[in-house]
């Protein structure tokens, strides 16, 4: 191809067909969106509307075409639900999916929600057992105990390990 990208130590390469359209910056720009999961959570489709607002910078990036772009957001837009913390992996996981279907038209476009769904039950076990079932019993339990020894530091603690 005739289009030049530029590399870490400032040379330039052609971009072949495998290289990622995705920059750190989209990927960032994912990450911080990420917090925005459960804004929008709904009993009908749960997480759905924050999981296609925080996929929406890569999939701008990789489809070009508004009619492909809306297919994209329209594939998110599914019933989703997982522990927040944990579910950057699926994002990761989802922009690397949309990439090859993009770049593969005999790509399974399925595979990418087949991917989600199968994912996020596990997920929501791990995340769920991690910070509900142990980091903030722990955090709890320090903040008790801080607490009953006149210590500030206990509720101060409690709260914050309590709020990650």
């Amino acid at each position: 191809m005739s289009e030049m990208t530029q590399t870490v130590a400032g040379a330039t390469q052609p971009q072949s067909d495998d290289a990622s359209r995705i920059t750190a910056r989209d990927l960032r720009s994912v990450f911080w969106r990420s917090f925005t999961l459960q804004g929008s959570w709904n009993y009908e489709r749960q997480q759905h509307m924050g999981y296609a607002f925080a996929m929406s910078p890569a999939l701008k990036r990789i489809y070009q075409d508004p009619t492909e772009l809306g297919r994209a957001l329209q594939r998110h837009l599914v019933l989703f639900n997982t522990t927040p913390h944990l579910s950057t992996f699926i994002f990761g996981l989802s922009i690397a999916m949309e990439e090859e279907n993009q770049r593969n038209p005999e790509f399974n476009e399925e595979s990418i929600n087949a991917i989600k769904t199968s994912l996020m039950g596990p997920l929501a076990g791990i995340g769920d057992s991690i910070f509900w079932g142990s980091l903030k019993v722990i955090a709890a339990g320090m903040g008790i105990y801080f607490a009953q020894q006149g210590s500030l530091l206990g509720p101060i603690l409690a709260l914050l390990v309590y709020s990650l």
